[in-house]
């Protein structure tokens, strides 16, 4: 009976303690150097359910596999794939380098490639931005799906607008301050941004316009691109890790580990540079340093109007063995430094004494601790603490001459009120400085898990502290002399504004789940964060906001077509991001209006006599909530043996966009009759009670930040990839984008009516009126394809590319606005619904805008083509001698449209920009 029993026991459970004889392949994947090399793809040749990654260490684990034979192949970017036969009867490790004799030239790119991570992004090298010859980060934002070259514009502020129709980001900036730069680790965004001239007349026209970024984000001029080793942009949804955004995330990875000396010296049409940079290996102690130097012109026929930088960065990476676990210190310090200079020619200008200054600097520290286990399978994968530190320093120095008309008063006061105020010089030089010094202190704690239930999960989670203030000292002028005669506000120190904090944390889960010959790969993510030290005022003070995001891709079963492999992936995700007001928004200057109530201009200044009244507003707007942005994508792509193509669909909605709005407010105060005083009677200065007066009330308007923006995006964005022909080795790459975005505000819009009209009783803005649709929104749209044929001859030293750039046509339209008003206010308070009447009414009818109704056409250019050459040549590996010609040649007809002729040909902007430059390296 026993006997039996065995027999059946052994007979049943064999098969299982067959199965249960799996084993694991383990090792690590090294350079030439012997440095661990990450993201190396690994895969079993004929078995599509096993993919793996290395990680930051160059580790990798393959678990439960029967005993066999196996065929690993490893493939990494810029190296010819290796296979390695395993013969698998118990736990192996093993260890593959790949040499610097192994490059595969079939991986060596000189444009964006589309990467094959979960998120849609775009893996820019540094062999791409070599042949690029940048001058700031500002240029690599051409080789992106829809992008294109254009000169440099460094005379100005140079924000990102990821997604969007190119030249037409108007003034709806949340996109591009909604865009999160991160370099090692460290971030670039700040919330402590702040206008620093705001209130002082230094808009548009004048000589500060485009210079503060505060509304913008980070401006791409500060970085330089020389010591980067590869930039991901991340277009679609991003890992929960990153947060405070609305639109994308650019990461920056800078070069590590020994590097020759290297000096690049360039120059071109716009800008000079030189840069220099060296790596050391010190018996395991990695250091890095760098530094550049840009000067640039507007023009080059005008010295008085420049831009500069100047950057310097020092790196150290550190790695200890502790037994089971490997710990990394890495740490970075980095100075930057730009300075816009405006002056005028002496010989061309009367304002000789006119001059600009705006000299931003920044420091930052960063050290980062990591964890990692070196045991693939452990539970515990890595953790890591980050601590950055940034502060920033931007001065603006400037003398302006400033004319006003006669019998002019000063606007100083700084109490709200009826007083007298004194007559101001007609004529004078104004100076204005400016300090404003942020401070950035971020806390950044993370940890990764491999857990194993049902499926393999990888589970990232952490807490990431962001604490902002503004130390400086603000504005400073003498307001006897204003630097601008339109000034509504006053002196603020900024270190006086409430510092901010912002708390977030984040959960995020990346599995696979293999379903025959198909592998689901799925992130799923949860990210939350709250303004911790708000004012209870704020509407958003302790409110906690909720972001999901969720990327999933499909890999379907490799087949074969035309005898040649085909593997395919088919993806989509959805995702919310918020990104929360700056200290710019939540705390805005008060606003100054002196209303002048008297202007008793005698002949003898003796008797002269001025009074005004002071009106102060506090524009804050505590109901101002975070920018929401909802997106969400569908693609797929298609490898054929190398030759790779990616396309994709995209939609963005976000209504919540910053934007300012018109808050009118009416003000009473007395209007002193001058001709009540006869001026031949005085014997002495006359007092504000000898004159008789009326009192009345106009309405001033002040502007605040609210939600109003609405922005909708939507496209397509498409690049395929050839292998290399043999032979010539040439690589074609197509790419471009369609995009369609629509900017409007949502909100009511109010206006008060002009000055220039004048009622019966001699008063003005006495009414202001409410438009439902009322200003101006837009529709962008634009279809273009780049072709680039690069020819990469490593035998030669050469490196040629043409790229033909078309965009085959760009539209605009101006979204309708009302003409008429829905109602409007009278001096009273009182509401009154626009009417038909009320058109005929010698004063109301001014609300009546007649718009020309031309400029609601949808004006829509036609093929503009251009063609860009650049060429690198390699000297005995020591020297890289390149030159670029960009608008080569340009197809760009003039057009009718709407019966007008629009010329084109020979336009500034088709005229041909070339440069070179010469890398040495010692």
């Amino acid at each position: 009976m026993l006997r039996n029993i065995y027999i059946v026991f052994v007979f049943f459970f064999i098969p299982y303690f067959a199965l249960a004889q799996q084993f694991d392949i383990r090792g690590t994947v090294k350079d030439s150097k012997g440095v661990g090399l990450s993201n190396v793809n690994i895969d079993i040749l004929g078995n599509a359910s096993v993919h793996v990654l290395t990680d930051e260490q160059g580790q990798f684990s393959i678990n439960d596999l029967q005993a066999g034979v196996y065929q690993l192949r490893f493939s990494h970017v810029g190296f010819k794939s290796i296979i390695r036969k395993v013969s698998l009867d118990q736990d192996q490790e093993i260890q593959v380098i790949f040499s610097q004799q192994g490059i595969n030239i079939d991986e060596v790119y000189v444009t964006g490639r589309e990467s094959r991570n979960i998120s849609t992004s775009t893996i820019i090298t540094k062999d791409a931005m070599q042949h690029l010859q940048p001058s700031s980060f500002t240029d690599i934002l051409e080789l992106l799906p829809g992008g294109r070259s254009i000169d440099p514009q460094l005379s100005t502020v140079n924000g990102i607008n990821l997604r969007t129709p190119q030249g037409h980001a108007s003034s709806y900036t949340t996109g591009s301050l909604g865009t999160q730069f991160s370099i090692d680790g460290m971030l670039l965004n700040s919330q402590s941004m702040i206008d620093p001239t705001a209130g002082l007349g230094l808009g548009a026209g004048t000589e500060n316009s485009g210079r503060i970024p505060s509304a913008i984000g980070v401006d791409m001029r500060t970085i330089n691109t020389d010591n980067i080793s590869s930039v991901e942009i991340i277009r679609g949804i991003p890992s929960v890790e990153y947060g405070n955004l609305t639109s994308g995330v650019v990461l920056v990875e800078r070069t590590k580990g020994y590097e020759p000396w290297s000096l690049r010296i360039k120059a071109d049409g716009f800008s000079k540079i030189v840069s220099l940079g060296k790596g050391i290996d010190l018996r395991g102690y990695k250091v890095n340093f760098d530094a550049d130097y840009l000067d640039s012109k507007a023009d080059v026929t005008n010295i008085y109007n420049s831009f500069r930088r100047l950057n310097g960065s020092f790196r150290g990476e550190k790695v200890w063995d502790l037994a089971p676990y490997r710990l990394t210190w890495g740490h970075q310090l980095n100075v930057r430094s730009t300075i816009d200079n405006e002056r005028f020619d002496p010989d061309n200008d009367l304002s000789k004494t006119d001059r600009y200054k705006n000299a931003v600097r920044n420091i930052s520290f960063g050290n980062t601790l990591k964890i990692h286990a070196k045991k693939p399978q452990a539970i515990f994968r890595s953790a890591s603490l980050a601590i950055n530190l940034n502060a920033g320093s931007n001065q603006i120095n400037m003398d302006r001459f400033v004319s006003y008309g006669t019998g002019s008063v000063e606007q100083n006061s700084m109490v709200a009120g009826s007083h007298e105020v004194a007559f101001i010089q007609n004529n004078y030089v104004g100076n204005l400085q400016v300090d404003s010094r942020p401070i950035d202190f971020n806390v950044k704690v993370m940890g990764n898990w491999l857990l194993d239930f049902l499926v393999k999960h990888q589970v990232k989670s952490g807490i990431d502290y962001l604490y902002t203030k503004n130390i400086g000292d603000g504005q400073r002028y003498d307001p006897k002399y204003p630097i601008s005669s339109i000034v509504s506000t006053r002196p603020r120190a900024f270190h006086t504004i409430p510092a901010m904090s912002n708390l977030s944390a984040f959960l995020e889960d990346r599995f696979f789940i293999p379903m025959n010959n198909f592998r689901f790969e799925n992130s799923v993510g949860l990210r939350a964060f709250t303004l911790t030290n708000l004012d209870p005022k704020y509407a958003i003070a302790g409110k906690i906001y909720v972001e999901p995001r969720y990327n999933g891709r499909l890999h379907l079963p490799q087949m074969n077509v035309f005898g040649k492999k085909l593997k395919s992936n088919v993806f989509g995700g959805y995702g919310v991001q918020t990104l929360a007001p700056t200290q710019n928004y939540l705390y805005p200057n008060l606003n100054y209006r002196d209303i002048s109530e008297l202007i008793y201009f005698h002949n003898n200044p003796d008797y002269r006599l001025a009074w005004a009244n002071t009106v102060i507003t506090d524009p804050t707007n505590f109901n101002l909530n975070p920018a929401r942005n909802r997106k969400w994508e569908l693609g797929a792509q298609l490898d054929l043996e190398g030759n790779f193509l990616s396309i994709n669909y995209f939609n963005e909605f976000m209504n919540s966009g910053f934007r300012s709005e018109n808050m009118p407010n009416a003000e009473s105060y007395r209007k002193y009759i001058v001709e009540s005083v006869d001026p031949a009677t005085l014997t002495a200065k006359p007092s504000i009670t000898d004159f008789a007066y009326r009192d009345q009330a106009e309405y001033l308007t002040t502007t605040r930040m609210t939600n109003g923006s609405r922005t909708e995006k939507q496209g397509i964005e498409y690049q395929f990839s050839s292998k290399r022909i043999s032979g010539i080795n040439t690589r074609f790459t197509v790419n471009g984008a369609w995009f369609l975005t629509k900017h409007r505000n949502e909100m009511p819009v109010a206006e008060v009516m002009s000055a220039n009209v004048i009622t019966e009783d001699n008063k003005v803005r006495q009414y202001y009126a409410l438009y439902a649709n009322g200003n101006t929104g837009g529709r962008y749209e634009s279809f273009n394809t780049n072709l680039t044929a690069d020819s990469f001859l490593p035998k030669l030293g050469l490196n040629l590319s043409l790229t033909l750039q078309s965009m085959w046509f760009d539209a605009d339209k101006t979204l309708y606005r009302d003409n008429l008003p829905i109602g409007y206010y009278d001096i009273e308070g009182i509401y009154h619904v626009y009417t038909a009447a009320d058109q005929q009414d010698p004063i109301l009818r001014n609300f009546d805008r007649k718009i020309d109704p031309y400029i609601y056409n949808n004006f829509r250019e036609p093929i503009d083509l251009r063609v860009n050459l650049k060429a690198t040549k390699v000297i005995k590996e020591r020297i890289r001698v390149s030159m670029f010609v960009n608008k080569l040649f340009v197809y760009a007809p003039n057009y009718y449209q709407y019966g007008n002729l629009f010329l084109r040909e020979n336009s500034a902007q088709h005229t041909p920009y070339f440069g070179m430059e010469v890398n040495i390296k010692i």
